[in-house]
């Protein structure tokens, strides 16, 4: 059968995402302190909802959302993430152009670009709460590309 023209379109689809993901955390790496907003809206949230909550147990989860928050989501970390999702998603930029030219080397440049940004995130920010809000969106988007580019192996050469 071969590959469709579908797979040309998603190929490009994901170079302009994996580029546009290059692009924010390269500017996110130039101005760290874009955290802070995030990291102070998070922290009012979490203690707006921990007023309005009237059970024990909660008020004692929101406290442990609030301590990870306040000891992952900081510059310096956020600048060594955002380094290290620069040079995952450059090595997946250049899997993602292979497989657009069908070569089986850009599969493995790809997975192995996603997968280091991946462990190397939850690495730094651990598997709370400020972890899984910083990769959930890329988690999802390796996850559907990955399951795709795995599903058309056959076809690469």
């Amino acid at each position: 059968m071969g590959l469709t023209k579908s797979y040309s379109i998603i190929g490009f689809i994901i170079t302009l995402l994996l580029s546009f993901i290059v692009a924010s955390n390269i500017e996110s790496y130039r101005h760290p302190d874009s955290v802070n907003f995030l990291r102070k809206s998070l922290l009012e949230s979490l203690e707006i909802q921990k007023v309005n909550s009237n059970n024990p147990t909660l008020e004692d989860t929101f406290d442990k959302f609030i301590i990870d928050l306040k000891n992952n989501l900081t510059e310096i970390k956020y600048k060594k993430l955002s380094l290290i999702r620069i040079i995952g998603c450059v090595v997946a930029l250049f899997g993602g152009i292979f497989l657009r030219q069908k070569k089986k080397l850009g599969l493995h440049l790809f997975l192995g670009g996603n997968l280091f940004v991946l462990i190397a995130s939850f690495y730094f920010l651990g598997f709370g709460l400020s972890g899984w809000i910083i990769n959930f969106s890329y988690l999802i988007f390796a996850i559907i590309s990955t399951v795709y580019f795995i599903r058309k192996r056959a076809y690469l050469i």
